[in-house]
């Protein structure tokens, strides 16, 4: 009996992997950056997820009208205002650590929309200039990242990784008021 169900299960199952990775294969994007040839592949690779998420995360702030940029869902987490600005904060203070210089940004208060984004464009901004002047050579150096001894790679990863975090955080509060947030092509 379990031949008889091998027999036919295994053929289906590599047909369907195949379809699926033509399906897939349909749906990327052939503008999809290739970093491959680049004078520094891995750096221009960590700058290409970071690019998309901030283009995803300032879509995201664009869409939500300024009445809603207080918006938490519960009272235990922070608002949509407070993730833009400490996505702002935590770009500033991990792409300065990445140069070795002091934090730029500054201590003030954000409170309307424009404020808030366009606090949050300059850290972009900022980190922009991090990414696009970083040599590969480089990843392997010495950093801190908040009082932990690391590499410069680790800190570059984790510019993306949590401006992807917090994309979830403000995908979902986009949802809960209506609002469908920007897709992409990845």
């Amino acid at each position: 009996m379990f031949r008889s169900i091998a027999r036919i299960v295994a053929p289906v199952g590599v047909v369907f992997v195949f379809a699926l990775a033509s399906v897939a294969n349909a749906q990327i994007s052939p503008d999809l950056p290739n970093p491959t040839n680049a004078s520094n592949p891995l750096t221009r690779t960590l700058s290409i997820f970071r690019s998309n998420m901030q283009d995803k995360i300032m879509k995201s702030a664009d869409a939500m009208p300024e009445s809603k940029y207080n918006y938490r869902p519960t009272k235990d987490v922070r608002s949509f205002a407070e993730i833009l600005t400490h996505l702002g904060d935590i770009s500033y203070t991990l792409c300065s650590s990445i140069k070795g210089e002091s934090n730029p940004a500054t201590a003030t208060a954000k409170v309307s929309k424009a404020e808030i984004v366009a606090y949050l464009k300059g850290s972009f901004t900022y980190c922009d200039g991090v990414y696009s002047g970083f040599a590969d050579t480089h990843l392997n150096d010495p950093a801190d990242f908040f009082g932990f001894k690391t590499n410069k790679m680790f800190i570059l990863t984790q510019v993306g990784n949590h401006d992807a975090l917090h994309y979830g955080n403000l995908v979902t509060y986009l949802r809960i008021n209506g609002l469908v947030p920007s897709g992409g092509w990845f």
